[in-house]
């Protein structure tokens, strides 16, 4: 067994005893928090929003003398938000930070303010190892039979609803608004490309073409460039 091995699971220890009464409190939150339902609406289908999220599990937390904290902070010019856990005995476990983005909306205050909301529903679910309205999902991908009935066309070259299905046609019709955005307006065009990256959590290292796939995704397109243009 190598010395950095042995050093590292003797840091894991030490972590452990020294959050004894936290990681225990947390593994009894784990047992007892309710299943996060995705009912919010937004213009490209059903989420779990921030205030149903913390209506879940705030008060399992605090039946388990847990709390999160959310703070901000400026480092080298960056707006930095950092989600922590805390227990009622003193310990607190690091804390999760992450880069607020430029946001999407025209207005500085409103894009901060989607920013702050987006990110700390996605650290604190992170924080509590939870994921939002899987029992909602799962158990589709074993039966085919059911998902084909579902299956509806989309119209050809406009925006409708929430289509299952994205065609061929209708893909390139909206790279091509997208591609016109991009000689237009540069700038408007990296925005649109950076919420969609964030939104669907696209892969940076793919081109963003590529990542386009679902009608939820042409439609987020679609009402991101009518509220932008």
């Amino acid at each position: 067994m190598s010395k950095r091995y042995t050093l590292d699971i003797l840091i894991n220890i030490y972590f452990l005893k020294l959050n004894k009464e936290i990681i225990t409190s947390l593994c009894k939150f784990i047992q007892e928090v309710g299943t996060i339902e995705e009912k919010a609406d937004a213009q490209y289908g059903k989420f779990a929003d921030l205030s149903g999220v913390l209506a879940v599990v705030n008060p399992v937390l605090a039946k388990n003398g847990l709390i999160v904290t959310n703070t901000t902070n400026v480092e080298s010019d960056n707006n930095i938000l950092s989600v922590q856990l805390h227990h009622i005995s003193g310990e607190s476990l690091p804390p999760s930070k992450i880069l607020l983005p430029k946001g999407i909306a025209k207005n500085e205050l409103y894009s901060t303010g989607q920013a702050l909301t987006y990110f700390k529903r996605y650290l604190l679910l992170g924080l509590l190892n939870l994921t939002a309205g899987i029992p909602d999902h799962d158990g589709q991908i074993f039966n085919p039979d059911e998902q084909q009935e579902k299956v509806t066309s989309i119209t050809k070259n406009k925006a409708v609803g929430m289509p299952q299905i994205l065609d061929k046609e209708t893909k390139n019709y909206y790279l091509k608004l997208i591609g016109k955005l991009l000689i237009k307006d540069k700038q408007l065009y990296n925005d649109l490309a950076d919420a969609l990256y964030i939104e669907f959590d696209f892969d940076r290292s793919t081109q963003l073409s590529q990542n386009i796939s679902l009608p939820k995704h042409v439609t987020f397109i679609e009402e991101w460039i009518n509220a932008n243009t």
